[in-house]
């Protein structure tokens, strides 16, 4: 990240991830829920992917997305347990997955700098999903 600042990396680890702050209110959660609540329910009434999921391509259904302690590898090299927890993992037609994060905010140029986070977050969870 661009604004990354070791000390602060540091504290969080010291703090074991328990910081007095944090980078995302919690509503964002609470958002991300009604989401993912809204989207199971469309397909489960509608038998389809919702309108506004359409340009993803061809997808005939949803899994519900592993937990975090079951989503997760052991980079050998490294010695590193990669986990995470998707907001998504949909069916396309063909068996292929499609694995998705939602994120809730209103677009504006200062967002384009957590664009790094969120692709290293969804290929971590590509790198997951594959083994």
């Amino acid at each position: 990240m661009p604004d990354f600042c070791p000390r602060c990396f540091w504290l969080k680890l010291r703090m074991d991830n328990k910081l007095p702050f944090q980078a995302f209110p919690g509503i964002f959660s609470s958002i991300d829920s009604y989401t993912k609540n809204i989207v199971c329910g469309w397909f489960d009434n509608y038998g389809s992917c919702p309108p506004w999921l359409k340009e993803l391509g061809d997808i005939k259904g949803y899994i519900t997305p592993p937990h975090h302690s079951k989503f997760q590898i052991v980079d050998e090299d490294s010695n590193v347990l990669l986990t995470g927890g998707p907001d998504a993992v949909f069916v396309k037609s063909d068996g292929s997955y499609i694995i998705a994060d939602y994120k809730t905010a209103r677009f504006t140029p200062a967002q384009d700098k957590l664009l790094p986070m969120y692709q290293v977050q969804l290929n971590s969870y590509a790198s997951i999903g594959e083994q």
